[in-house]
């Protein structure tokens, strides 16, 4: 059976492992960007309903509808990523199925939003811990994975308080899980980087 393979001399071989370590540290900048966009995105939302339900502002929710602001960017992000991809490693494709059963789940739970009733916030909250614990394991990347853990607890916490409570336990689940883990992860790739 003949390969058509040439094979590769040392400078080849290193030029390619270097072009693997730079898009893998690549990497974690780019999953920064999408912890901190969803971070901040659900963090303000639920912050402000928080205020406008105190403030008696009717129909407060309506600050929820920047999660399709939220999912448009998502998906040219991640178009745009997936064209400039030239090597997909394992960790990636591993990422995309637990990307996808998280968005299966979340989906579910957000479809069945009315009949969760005041169990959907801790049923999110939930959701959110497996995504940040599986996805922090997979990166080798512990903040992920103890956000993943502090939104599991408060997912507990959340099931024996009131709607407002568990709108505030939801921004501090996001802080905890999303943004400052997101921040950690945007220095890491920078101190790589020098």
């Amino acid at each position: 059976m003949e390969t058509n393979e040439i094979p590769l001399n040392e400078t080849d071989g290193l030029r390619i492992i270097q072009q693997m370590i730079s898009q893998a540290k690549q990497q974690y900048s780019d999953d920064s960007f999408m912890y901190l966009l969803w971070g901040w995105l659900v963090f303000t939302a639920s912050m402000g309903q928080y205020i406008l339900d105190a403030a008696g502002v009717e129909n407060a929710w309506i600050v929820w509808m920047l999660m399709p602001v939220g999912g448009i960017i998502s998906a040219i992000y991640g178009r745009n990523k997936r064209k400039a991809q030239k090597v997909k490693t394992y960790i990636d494709e591993f990422n995309r199925y637990v990307l996808t059963a998280f968005m299966v789940s979340l989906l579910m739970v957000l479809f069945f939003m009315q009949h969760l009733q005041l169990n959907c916030y801790p049923m999110l909250m939930m959701v959110y811990g497996i995504w940040l614990y599986i996805s922090g394991g997979s990166l080798r990347f512990k903040p992920l994975m103890i956000g993943g853990i502090a939104n599991w607890i408060l997912a507990v916490a959340a099931f024996y308080v009131d709607f407002e409570m568990q709108l505030l336990l939801l921004a501090i689940a996001v802080m905890v899980g999303y943004i400052i883990p997101g921040y950690m992860l945007r220095n890491r790739y920078k101190k790589q980087q020098s």
